[in-house]
């Protein structure tokens, strides 16, 4: 895809304003973290839970049938309360990571949705995929008005 100048350039300040700490992403995990997206990993679904199970079975030959259930019963509870958090954490890492490379990750991510940007210290200041048009945001919000050219002549 040919990208205008404006885009690499919203890009660079929307890069540069998430380094020095005056924006923050926030991402959905229901939008982000499934097939079709370019983000999803199968890993973050499935990977824990067999891990867990895995490490369980291993406890069940290594020591006997009641450890074996009161390590399910843990396993079980990880999984129910910080299944959903680990998800949600890896998908929000991943998207920041791909949005922060290039304009075009973030012209990706921006149509499929999921995905916001949002002022530190102003969050009512948002802008939301697919609705809102992050390029005009960053314009906006994060990128200093041209300077005015000197020519010599006073007025």
């Amino acid at each position: 895809m040919n990208y205008p100048v404006r885009s690499f350039t919203a890009h660079q300040a929307l890069k540069q304003a998430y380094q020095a700490g005056y924006i923050v992403f926030f991402t959905d995990p229901r939008v982000l973290a499934r097939e079709g997206s370019p983000i999803y990993h199968p890993f973050d679904v499935f990977g824990p839970p067999v891990i867990l199970l895995a490490g369980s079975l291993i406890i069940l030959f290594a020591m006997g049938l009641f450890e074996w259930i009161v390590t399910l019963v843990l396993v079980l509870a990880c999984q129910l309360y910080g299944g959903g958090r680990f998800l949600h954490w890896r998908v929000h890492e991943r998207a920041v990571e791909a949005v922060l490379k290039n304009p075009h990750n973030l012209q990706v991510l921006w149509r499929l949705g999921g995905l916001a940007v949002a002022l530190k210290d102003y969050p009512d200041q948002i802008c939301v995929s697919p609705e809102g048009d992050w390029v005009v945001f960053c314009e906006h919000y994060l990128m200093a008005p041209p300077e005015p050219v000197d020519t010599g002549e006073e007025s």
